[in-house]
């Protein structure tokens, strides 16, 4: 099914001849009608960019998968295909052999049908025919692998009429073998292509370092029931060539999205070609379209789209010159509604200060799973060294944004440790942990968004009797502490709470004895407070001593909404310690 909506999409939004894909051309060959170039000098098409190394031009030009042997492209090609000029430290024989090449191709360019009436066609052979590439002066910087685009009177030589219909004879011939047989995609009877004739840029694959096919099966151990090539994936022509066609476009594409750092490229789209409004709330969550998204959903009203339209989602990686598929999803489009909103019903979490969003963004998820800089009062870039953030992050959590899944176990301990490593527990964190803990198997009584005076778990009064204490010891001594309560025990009390509340009770005599001289009616009321959650812990048995990862998670839940609720009732003036940045 992923084959067919790849071809799908690339007849909806591709464009240009078959086996062509965009490439960048550094160099120019400029010839006139005779054959002869107009300069002995290459035109250099670099162009200055504003951060970053020059670029050169792109254009859509014939393109057909190249691995170790040697195959020119017609009529623009790398330096060593078309000027067969070597570098220090290539094979000068592997660079003749790819001159040759471009040389014999262009030959029978020229004595093809169309191309035996074609002036540009004629042209470019005269050139390599009357020996006018012994004129070409090498510029300073070239290599073997710069790109040269050749011109024929100004204009580039493969758009020439007959240039595309004698490039699609050409991959066809090496492309497609001696098998005939039934397409796997199209489901029409004719001959089968032995490899895939195009690839994927490197930069649209993260972890590729080459461009990336996505069918190559070079050895028997690779291929189902031992079987090389496209033995296991019968592909005829056209179809070969829209799936890459359409992979590149849905890659490249605006529902696209990867962040550096990062293993996966996420892209989706809606086959029939509907907006996709859900996808765009999840990185911009407007209050407004969030609440009308989860009110449809819980109302069952209508939303105006048909059953058979369909929500399509790839995630790819790339190893070295392969397209891995990490996720492939296709639903109804009204599932995919059912699970943003559910997403975003999971997230809720209630905001430290008024002025953060109602909503967290999926990048701010994202950044927060990295490692806190207290210096820089904010988390380490994606791209920094030592930024411990989760290289598959991204795709985890769109995945459970996109089927309604859990996380990964794996990612609740990493949030768990990175809090407690860094010391920083913000409303983005918060709202990860939540909806790790709500997906978790068997999770109980769910955690809420807000402060819940009626939730009893030890883990989660444990969490907000240290918040309680932190602040009490704030409020008595005015914000003057070298050492915060919070400083001192905050990391050792999220895996063995009891240390730290036995610790702070201890001493909370002390705070509020302060507090009394100071303000009476707050000491009563901080009083009042851990009397009562206080209360609750002997009720349940105690304070934890040892806790798993999903107390810990529940720690911190109970420590976030008590400070939240302690903030709100706060001046908008005064502020705390532990403050987010």
């Amino acid at each position: 099914m992923l084959l067919q909506r790849l071809v799908e999409y690339a007849a909806e939004h591709g464009d240009g001849p078959p086996f062509h894909r965009q490439l960048e051309f550094a160099w120019q060959l400029e010839l006139d009608l005779s054959g002869a170039p107009r300069s002995v000098e290459l035109t250099s098409l670099l162009q200055a960019q504003d951060k970053g190394r020059p670029r050169g031009v792109t254009h859509l030009a014939p393109s057909a998968v190249r691995t170790v042997g040697v195959a020119a492209n017609l009529a623009a090609d790398d330096v060593q295909y078309v000027l067969g000029w070597p570098d220090p430290d290539s094979g000068a024989d592997r660079v003749a052999q790819c001159h040759d090449h471009f040389v014999e191709l262009t030959r029978r360019w020229a004595d093809s049908p169309a191309g035996a009436t074609d002036p540009v066609a004629q042209a470019v052979w005269a050139f390599y025919r009357d020996g006018h590439l012994t004129t070409i002066r090498r510029p300073d910087g070239i290599t073997t692998k710069d790109r040269v685009l050749i011109t024929v009177d100004g204009a580039p030589a493969l758009r020439a009429p007959s240039a595309a219909p004698f490039w699609t004879a050409e991959v066809a011939a090496r492309k497609g073998g001696t098998r005939q047989g039934l397409c796997l995609v199209c489901g029409l009877p004719g001959p089968l292509l032995d490899t895939v004739p195009g690839k994927v840029p490197s930069r649209l694959v993260p972890g590729a370092s080459n461009d990336a096919a996505l069918v190559s099966v070079n050895e028997d151990v690779f291929g189902y029931g031992l079987t090389t090539k496209l033995g296991s994936t019968p592909l005829c022509m056209t179809c070969g060539d829209a799936i890459t066609t359409g992979l590149r476009e849905v890659l490249d594409s605006s529902g696209s999205m990867s962040y550096p750092g990062q293993d996966s490229r996420v892209a989706w789209w809606i086959a029939g070609g509907a907006e996709v409004d859900a996808m765009a709330m999840l990185d911009c969550p407007d209050p407004a379209q969030v609440t009308a998204l989860i009110g449809s959903v819980h109302t069952g009203r209508p939303t105006g789209i048909e059953d058979t339209t369909r929500f399509c989602s790839l995630t790819v990686g790339g190893n070295v010159a392969r397209v891995m598929v990490r996720d492939w999803i296709e639903m109804p489009l009204d599932q995919l509604h059912r699970n943003v909103a559910a997403w975003f019903e999971d997230l809720r979490m209630v905001r430290l200060w008024p002025t953060e969003p109602e909503f967290v963004r999926l990048t701010q998820l994202i950044h927060c799973t990295g490692r806190w800089l207290r210096r820089e009062k904010g988390y380490a870039r994606f791209t920094a060294k030592g930024a411990d953030r989760p290289e598959s992050v991204h795709r985890d959590l769109l995945r459970a944004a996109m089927r309604g899944t859990p996380l990964p176990p794996a990612l609740l301990a990493h949030i768990v440790n990175r809090v407690r490593t860094d010391g920083r527990l913000d409303t983005a964190r918060a709202a990860l942990l939540r909806l790790a803990l709500i997906r978790l198997p068997h999770p109980g009584e769910p955690p809420m968004p807000r402060l819940d005076r009626e939730h009893t778990d030890p883990s989660y009064l444990a969490g907000r009797v240290f918040a309680v204490l932190d602040s009490l010891q704030h409020a008595a001594s005015g914000g003057q502490l070298n050492a915060t309560y919070s400083d001192r025990h905050f990391a050792g009390a999220v895996t063995n709470p009891r240390a730290a509340i036995v610790s702070g009770r201890r001493t909370a005599t002390a705070w509020l004895r302060k507090l009394r001289r100071t303000k009476p009616g707050l000491a009563v009321d901080f009083d009042r407070r851990l009397t009562g959650i206080f209360d609750l812990i002997d009720a349940q048995a105690g304070v934890p001593s040892r806790t798993t990862v999903r107390q810990q998670a529940q720690f911190l839940l109970g420590y976030h909404h008590q400070r939240a609720d302690q903030f709100a009732a706060r001046p908008t003036t005064d502020t705390n310690p532990g403050d987010p940045a």
